[in-house]
């Protein structure tokens, strides 16, 4: 399958979520849209989607939408130095709860999110940088900006707005392919092409592939190079599992710098950029790479992997990957959600999913939300929301 055709396209996924929030408008006057009971969606949710997921993910919405400021971002309660990057997911989170920039309960909130991140873009060179050019996200603001965009494209009804948001995309997908390293990654800023690495690579990936499946050319090449770029950073581990041999893939860092940290977030991130690359099995390949192997590799790892970070999760360590712990799962529910056997998603989601409400709960003082980290509440909140309602499926990103 190629890099425009696996999603549903998001015009359709808009008109989904409008029959959605129609259906349930006409036979419950005033309520807010319950995802889990539209008709097409009921069968596969059934094993994953409870009454205590759906009250948690309820109390985290409305929690985030008040973290809003009045221009637009996301930076009540902390992550003023990356609006761009946290307004971004903030975005898609509201987004995945079946509302739109026009319809839905949070439908303003998108809408203020989309118009502040609008006025960041600089109009010549396509970048999200601020209206100081100093925002700290950097190129991962850029690239969640430009995902957010992208996945709410095909829910515009009014055709300046269309028109508008177009226009932005495509200065924002040549802003990323001209920021492309001669190794065929990303640095922080896409003015700089001396340095690389791999989570502003899958970052800028993945916004790519969504700009692609809203409409907007993507250069051929541009993809070509960063699918050797992941396939040159990927690391065979062999490891043990219950007696037997396992063969798995973890990624460096960066190919500049060659270190590899065996890093669980970044292993979930490029086996969720591989797939949205088009490498969804063992087989696959891309000229004389298998690079099939990498993507199957890096799942069994994550696998094998999942039960050791929780538990590092749970008492505390600080390491690095455990630290990031929000974005490693906005990454490895995906992952796990694509890939192949089912088998993955049902043995991860569960766990993570229950290790979510649990720890949204031991925090009442956050009226909903998740606990602040050093990116703010907003960071928190939506990265777990993000995970959290991957099975409702209102989300392109996340359509099977």
């Amino acid at each position: 399958m190629n890099f425009v055709s696996r999603m549903v396209a998001a015009g359709v996924v808009a008109l989904v979520i409008s029959g959605l929030c129609l259906a349930q408008d006409e036979a419950k006057p005033g309520a807010d849209p319950d995802p889990s009971e539209a008709p097409a969606l009921r069968i596969l949710n059934k094993r994953h989607i409870t009454e205590d997921l759906k009250a948690g993910v309820t109390k985290g919405l409305k929690r985030l939408s008040e973290l809003q400021d009045a221009n637009g971002a996301f930076t009540k309660g902390g992550g003023q130095n990356v609006a761009i990057a946290v307004t971004g997911t903030a975005g898609l989170a509201l987004l995945a709860s079946g509302s739109t920039p026009e319809k839905g309960p949070y439908a303003t909130h998108i809408r203020k999110a989309m118009d502040y991140l609008l006025s960041t873009q600089d109009i010549n060179t396509g970048y999200f940088s601020g209206a100081d050019k100093g925002d700290g996200s950097r190129i991962h603001g850029h690239g969640y900006a430009t995902l957010f965009l992208a996945q709410l494209y095909g829910s515009l009804e009014d055709e300046n707005d269309k028109k508008r948001l177009e226009k932005s995309l495509i200065i924002a997908v040549k802003c990323l392919s001209l920021g492309q390293t001669q190794f065929g990654g990303w640095g922080y800023m896409p003015d700089d092409l001396t340095w690389d690495e791999g989570s502003t690579t899958v970052c800028c990936i993945q916004a790519l592939r969504a700009a692609s499946d809203a409409g907007i050319k993507v250069d051929k090449k541009t993809i070509q190079r960063a699918i050797k770029y992941m396939y040159d950073i990927a690391e065979k581990r062999v490891f043990m599992h219950e007696g037997e041999e396992h063969v798995g893939y973890t990624f460096k860092y960066s190919l500049s710098s060659g270190w590899n940290s065996d890093s669980y977030a970044l292993c979930a991130a490029a086996i969720t950029t591989l797939n949205g690359i088009g490498v969804y099995s063992e087989g696959a390949t891309w000229k004389e790479h298998d690079i099939g192997k990498v993507y199957d590799g890096g799942l069994r790892w994550l696998r094998y992997k999942f039960d050791d970070f929780i538990g590092r999760r749970k008492s505390g360590q600080g390491s690095l990957d455990v630290s990031h712990f929000y974005y490693a799962h906005f990454y490895a529910a995906q992952a796990m959600w694509h890939a192949p056997e089912e088998v993955y998603f049902d043995e991860y989601y569960p766990k993570m999913r229950d290790l979510l409400l649990e720890e949204q709960k031991r925090n009442p003082a956050n009226n909903g939300g998740w606990p602040s980290q050093s990116y703010g509440e907003a960071y928190t909140t939506a990265y777990a929301l993000n995970i959290l309602q991957v099975p409702y499926q209102l989300l392109p990103l996340y359509n099977k």
